[in-house]
């Protein structure tokens, strides 16, 4: 009886390392991208970009757009930026290039056609 006893101690104290919970889900939100030597690459796939946060110092930068969508479209539009730049629509898998000159602030990035594909680019000032 008492071996009995401490293998059901032993299932239940393993059952409780594991849980069903979704509230102890382990899935965090996609780390911020920072620009490097003025360049940030933004990755469309599966119609989501990978981060909805990008982070820049102030001035020229480049964003590429690496389009992983085999036979779907997607650009990258800032229309909070000055003139609203923007790619072309193009379709996947592509790669192109949007250049801009920002100054410090915050500002939107979208997909035009699918506009569950936005995030921030915030352009911080340079030491």
């Amino acid at each position: 009886m008492p071996r009995l006893l401490l293998v059901s101690l032993v299932v239940l104290a393993l059952g409780a390392c594991s849980s069903d919970d979704a509230t102890s889900s382990t899935t965090t939100e996609p780390a911020c991208v920072v620009a490097e030597d003025a360049s940030i690459t933004l990755v469309a796939k599966d119609l989501e970009w990978n981060t909805d946060c990008l982070r820049a110092p102030a001035g020229p930068l480049t964003i590429v757009v690496d389009n992983q969508d085999d036979g779907d479209n997607h650009n990258v539009h800032l229309p909070d930026a000055p003139e609203s730049p923007s790619t072309d629509l193009v379709q996947g898998p592509s790669t192109t290039e949007l250049d801009v000159t920002l100054v410090p602030g915050d500002y939107e990035f979208i997909c035009d056609i699918h506009p569950n594909m936005v995030g921030t680019l915030t352009v911080e000032p340079t030491n």
